[in-house]
């Protein structure tokens, strides 16, 4: 693969040049985890905009060179090699932790130092993860939104995509006093369907304003769902997985490293501190709705008003269980095993004690009548280790007021939560086929 830059006042321009050896697909596990899909290399171009007095000059090489590989990586085959030379610590990071060549090499270029006066970046995106995360960083934060816009010569005909909600969001952010950029771009047209290639793709603009604006850490709302895979397999130590084996190695070659403050909250975590903070207002979850009217016919709809409505110990009627199990998109989720944050929904279920048919079957699903659920309202202190020092003690104090520390019973009911119980299970076969069966029916 090779990659052009370019860059006229201000809007990055990446180019990809097809080699032999390079892909133009590849496949990924949907969220079902019972389907399979095919992504495909769209355009072989992009554009961010940044600020008008942003040039190529304005960010060390390395910095761009690992843009250029957040963007890009699936499809890069046995080498990239890019319009400016990179360090050898960075060639040889990306060599270690990829088995790729990246270059040239720019033999007189010394490794990307963050100042000392630097201040963490944080991946927003108006939703109540990264919403928590910038609740918990210092006030001195930059928050980065993602604006996509679709590419010249493109119509759509149709996206599900509503950023209403998140630009209210931004320009509340502003009015408290915090740093937030909405940087446009088409990055996620590059890949079809539209989305993100890698776990850095989100934070593209980030990366390349690191030294603009003195960067020394990336954040973003990676919750403990996400950071611990929790069930999906049984426990997986975040450092074992490929967000800390291959992205923060490559982070911290540009001293950059990860500044994790939600990687050991669940999602239960987070909603609670959004909702106990001068946030809540205008933050939402949903980005299908319109300002501060969420969509209802989608998933995260779904776990997300029963979640706020169980945090607040309100009563889960049965009007509103109809329409939320009347969506399509949870019918999907919540009828395979294991569902997407099924964690979760095993918490909400916990919490209840109605007489909903399909929500007392639910109940059986998920075992949110026999688990223990207290871990996911606690922190998981040994994430810790992904918080840079310079921000540790900060952020251990930000997370002790809206929530308290796993002990070690937590801990193991955290470790042991898994969906081994569902592999060649009659029983919860048959929850599924039921399931389906009261959804026909709505």
């Amino acid at each position: 693969m090779k990659v052009i830059y370019e860059c006229d006042k201000g809007v990055m321009k990446f180019n990809f040049v097809l080699e032999v050896d390079d892909k133009t697909s590849y496949t990924i596990q949907q969220n079902s985890y019972k389907r399979r899909a095919t992504v495909s290399l769209w355009r072989r171009t992009c554009e961010i905009h940044l600020p008008q007095d942003w040039t190529l000059h304005s960010a060390h090489p390395d910095l761009l060179a690992l843009a250029a590989v957040s963007i890009i990586y699936p499809f890069i085959g046995s080498k990239i090699t890019l319009s400016k030379g990179v360090s050898n610590d960075f060639h040889n990071t990306f060599k270690k932790v990829t088995g790729k060549e990246i270059l040239p090499i720019d033999p007189k270029l010394k490794p990307r130092k963050a100042r000392a006066d630097s201040v963490p970046a944080l991946a927003y995106s108006g939703g109540v993860d990264s919403t928590a995360a910038a609740i918990l960083l210092p006030k001195s934060s930059h928050l980065l939104y993602m604006n996509r816009m679709t590419p010249k010569g493109i119509q759509l005909q149709r996206t599900l995509l509503n950023q209403e909600a998140a630009y209210f969001a931004c320009e509340s952010m502003k009015k408290l006093g915090r740093n937030v950029h909405s940087i446009k771009t088409d990055l996620p047209f590059v890949r079809k369907p539209a989305g993100f290639h890698t776990f850095l793709s989100d934070s593209v603009p980030s990366i390349l304003l690191a030294d603009y604006y003195r960067f020394d850490s990336l954040a973003n709302g990676h919750t403990l769902e996400e950071g611990y895979q929790v069930g999906y397999n049984g426990y997986l130590d975040a450092k074992e997985g490929p967000v800390i084996k291959v992205w923060a190695e490559l982070l911290k070659a540009v001293d950059m490293p990860y500044c994790l403050p939600t990687i050991g909250l669940s999602e239960v975590c987070t909603s609670k501190i959004v909702m106990n903070s001068p946030y809540e207002k205008f933050t939402q979850a949903c980005s299908r709705g319109k300002i501060q009217r969420p969509s209802m016919n989608c998933y995260k709809c779904f776990r997300k008003t029963l979640l706020e409505k169980v945090l607040k110990k309100e009563t889960i009627d049965d009007q509103l269980l109809n329409r939320l199990f009347k969506i399509q998109d949870a019918q999907h989720v919540l009828a395979v095993s294991p569902i997407h944050f099924e964690n979760v929904i095993t918490y909400i279920c916990s919490k209840y004690n109605g007489n909903h048919p399909t929500m007392n079957l639910l109940k059986k699903k998920t075992r949110g009548d026999i688990l223990d659920t207290a871990w996911m309202e606690k922190w998981n202190i040994s994430s810790i280790e992904f918080i840079p020092s310079k921000y540790q003690q900060h952020i251990k104090n930000e997370i002790s007021k809206y929530v308290e520390t796993m002990n070690k019973q937590d801990e193991e009911n955290m470790k042991n939560f898994n969906y081994k119980h569902l592999t060649n299970s009659a029983e919860y076969a048959s929850y599924n086929a039921k399931l389906k069966e009261l959804f026909s029916r709505l």
